[in-house]
């Protein structure tokens, strides 16, 4: 394991490595079969997805709320390699995120599964009101409706104001309200 990986697990998830031995390299040796790399830092994120308190309950709980939205084992173990830390997320964070993207937005379940670290971000302040902008824009004919949800959800807020609030806002003078909430997708 880098330095680096070590560095991160001993300043910020120290609870890991104070497991019993055998439990420790029990988890480690489950992160290994999973896929996990030695050498990536997302080696350590799932070492605590899998070693923090009541963590295979959090697992399985997660798993199931992930399948209901018709994610496959492989979509769960897929996503877990990309991001760790989406399977430790409560389960009303995880319904509120899928009911609005898959339900509100149209996207498909599997989509968010190939971009999992979208559930980490803030339903209110990151998800919504860029998902709203953009389904200004799908109503409006001005974008194509297969854009990708980390082509929309990734950006940082300069880069997303730039795509997809300043390039449209003559044509849609009220985006930048609807961005800041301010004015309902219905009102444009």
């Amino acid at each position: 394991m880098p330095q680096s990986s070590i560095s991160v697990l001993l300043s910020h998830y120290i609870h890991v490595v104070m497991h019993d031995h055998n439990k420790f390299g029990e988890v480690v040796g489950e992160v290994k079969e999973m896929g996990f790399n030695l050498e990536s830092s997302n080696f350590v994120f799932a070492l605590n997805a899998l070693c923090g308190k009541n963590s295979k309950s959090i697992w399985k709980r997660s798993r199931g709320v992930y399948m209901r939205w018709g994610w496959s084992e492989n979509d769960v173990l897929s996503a877990f390699r990309k991001n760790p830390e989406f399977m430790i997320m409560s389960e009303k964070k995880i319904m509120r995120v899928m009911e609005f993207l898959v339900n509100k937005m149209g996207w498909p379940s599997g989509m968010i599964a190939k971009y999992p670290w979208v559930m980490r971000h803030s339903l209110e302040k990151r998800i919504i009101p860029r998902c709203l902008v953009v389904k200004v824009l799908w109503l409006k004919g001005l974008i194509d409706e297969n854009l990708s949800l980390g082509y929309v959800v990734q950006p940082d807020e300069k880069l997303f104001v730039e795509r997809f609030v300043t390039k449209y806002q003559n044509e849609v003078p009220q985006l930048w309200n609807v961005y800041q909430g301010k004015v309902e997708i219905e009102d444009v």
